[in-house]
């Protein structure tokens, strides 16, 4: 999964992925630095390796064939069937030696390991339990432990200085266990190597021969996920390692986070950001994309399992592929964006954590319940919190929420003579009848239509708005956008077909898949659902707006746009928009899906309380009037009044 860590955070513990830990942590035991003392410490908790009953376990003494057996059956968990099987009453009837007998604490051990075929006596009939055994000895009883498992191993040429001194009937044991890597040999202070056959075995020695073939046996599961607790000044602490990622996920508390090898898998609480372009679902299933976001943005995490992320981008709540977030915990965030009110405008600060940068805009006017120079939090640009997580009040951009088929009031000469102030050398400069002419005909407001065209065209200066006339990047595609974005013969002409063919029949037409509202919005409503990756394209071009109505309001002493009418959300679907104020036969469309922006002209308290809306003339259509009965006072259960920031 590529969910990389923080940003700034660099991790310096992949050695833990190599390093086995030790299973305990005494520090006072006579084991303690051994060489062995990881492969002891494995066996002690296994119940394979037991102690003397002082706290000590002798890692270099001896190990006797009785002591071996032992702990060969119980790293194969035999044990218990030798004591059930074979208990004093059934001596007769279960294998023997004359050196064993019922009353010897390894009897058990003996006894199964001897009907496994794991040991044999010697032709006297002993077993002689006592000797010391020795490492031929260890390699025939180990191998015929592997065989009994199904272990396949081949043989393996010995290069040993004293191979003639290996028994036959040892041989082949300790070719097939060099192959498996569970014995080696020994190397003197010249560097020869030796097996040394008949030298006996220690009991650490031991513990790291059976902690090898139970790896084999049962090779270890890999212990991908991590418990880790994270600071901002300190090394990271692994708290513990786990096989699956809902075995760690139960294990983390407080402000831990689990991780698979490099990168944080699931957090508590905090922020996701994608780290690539991100398609965002409805569901877990990852199906049926609903909207989509560049990389670097940032969305609040609300869950995670090891394919999904569970997130909210504006209003939205919905499902990503684990693989396209990066997840940060909360008490690791340091930057965010972040909104601020100053001098009465509202200023939005985006942060990007891929590039660790911030880029700014003057969004429209600061809501009044804002203090000058404070940071606020805003998941969709209308719902304000303190750094402290307090909601302070709700309010929208005029221009954000506006329908985007009315008209402004602003002429031709008026739209140039703002690209002439802002860019005097723009190639945009003289265009505003051709913007004022999509308007008329197609039903695209002039100052939205230009502001789209700054956005996509950088003021014209683009090489596909300058060389192929195409202010809109139409056909853009990002795998050769120069050479798929289409070519017009003027700027007139992509102005006029980018708003027939492609704005107002796919985001003005509420039949269209791509359609969420003829506004705006982001990545909750209107065209900034379907139409940008950029979460806050929608926001950038009602910034536009909004500098375009306050310079030209000021510099021709007009009355400004903004907040100019009431707007309001349709409620439910399939809303009539009637020719009149009454209910008689005179529908002349529907607003086909809740969440409809509509610009309220007037009330008509005529048979009841009717809102008069500006109407939707897009496309072929010329209403002169709409209406929609609201059911009631303030907009009634049909609309819900948006409360436009002032």
């Amino acid at each position: 999964m590529k969910r990389l860590l923080l940003i700034g955070v660099v991790f310096a513990f992949l050695f833990s992925l190599l390093t086995p830990a030790v299973a305990k942590a005494e520090a006072t035991d006579d084991i303690t630095g051994h060489f062995f003392e990881q492969e002891m410490r494995e066996l002690i908790d296994a119940g394979i390796l037991k102690g003397y009953g002082d706290d000590t376990y002798l890692p270099e003494k001896p190990v006797n064939r009785a002591e071996f057996t032992a702990f060969l059956v119980r790293a194969l968990d035999l044990e218990m069937k030798a004591a059930a099987d074979y208990s004093v009453a059934q001596v007769s009837e279960s294998p023997s030696f004359s050196d064993v007998s019922p009353e010897d604490w390894f009897y058990p051990s003996v006894i199964t390991a001897s009907t496994q075929s794991l040991v044999n006596g010697y032709p006297d009939g002993s077993f002689r339990p006592k000797n010391e055994i020795t490492r031929e000895e260890m390699a025939v009883m180990i191998m015929r432990a592997a065989d009994l498992k199904g272990v396949v191993s081949e043989k393996d040429p010995l290069h040993f200085e004293d191979n003639d001194e290996i028994q036959d009937i040892y041989r082949e044991s300790v070719q097939r266990l060099i192959n498996l890597e569970i014995l080696t040999g020994k190397v003197d202070s010249e560097g020869n190597k030796f097996f040394d056959p008949k030298a006996s075995t220690t009991r650490g020695q031991t513990s790291g021969v059976i902690s090898r073939l139970l790896h084999v046996i049962h090779p270890p599961v890999p212990l991908n996920y991590e418990v880790v607790t994270l600071t901002n000044d300190g090394e990271p602490d692994v708290d513990g390692k786990y096989e699956t990622f809902e075995e760690a996920k139960s294990h983390a508390s407080g402000n831990q986070v689990v991780m698979n090898g490099n990168n944080i898998v699931w957090i508590k609480d905090g922020m996701a950001v994608s780290n690539k372009f991100t398609n965002v679902y409805p569901s877990e299933s990852l199906n049926n994309v609903v909207t989509y976001v560049t990389s670097g943005v940032e969305m609040k995490y609300l869950a995670a399992t090891e394919t999904w992320v569970k997130v909210q981008i504006a209003d939205t709540i919905g499902y990503i592929d684990a693989d396209t977030a990066n997840l940060n915990p909360s008490h690791m965030v340091t930057k965010r964006s972040y909104y601020e009110a100053r001098n009465g405008d509202l200023y939005h600060h985006v942060y990007n954590p891929i590039t660790d940068s911030v880029s700014s805009y003057v969004y429209g006017k600061a809501p009044s319940f804002l203090s000058e120079g404070k940071k606020y939090y805003s998941w969709n640009g209308n719902t304000f919190y303190t750094t402290s997580g307090d909601q302070v009040g709700d309010a929208y951009q005029y221009f954000n929420r506006m329908p985007l088929y009315t008209k402004t009031q602003y002429t031709a000469e008026q739209l140039d003579a703002f690209i002439r102030a802002k860019r005097p050398e723009s190639p945009l400069v003289g265009l505003g009848e051709a913007f004022k002419k999509a308007e008329d005909l197609h039903g695209t407001n002039a100052m939205y239509l230009l502001s789209h065209a700054i956005i996509e065209s950088r003021w014209g200066e683009s090489d596909i708005a300058k060389d192929k006339n195409n202010l809109f990047g139409i056909n853009a595609i990002d795998a050769n956008p120069y050479e798929n974005a289409y070519t017009y013969e003027s700027y007139e002409d992509g102005i006029l077909e980018a708003a027939e063919q492609f704005i107002v029949p796919g985001y003005f037409n509420d039949e269209n898949w791509r359609f969420n509202g003829a506004h705006l919005g982001n990545k909750s409503t209107g065209m900034n659902v379907r139409y940008a990756s950029d979460p806050y394209w929608g926001q950038k071009i009602s910034s536009l707006m909004y500098l375009m109505d306050q310079y030209l309001s000021s510099e021709f002493e007009l009355a400004a746009e903004y907040g100019q009418y009431g707007l309001a959300v349709s409620k439910q679907d399939g809303t009539n928009v009637r020719s009149s104020a009454k209910v008689d036969n005179n529908d002349i469309y529907q607003l086909k899906k809740a969440g409809s922006t509509v610009q309220i002209l007037d009330e008509v308290s005529t048979n009841g309380t009717w809102l008069k809306i500006a109407p939707k003339n897009i496309s072929d259509r010329s209403y002169q009037d709409a209406y929609v009965y609201s059911h009631g006072g303030t907009y009634g259960t049909l609309f819900e009044p948006l409360t436009i920031a002032q």
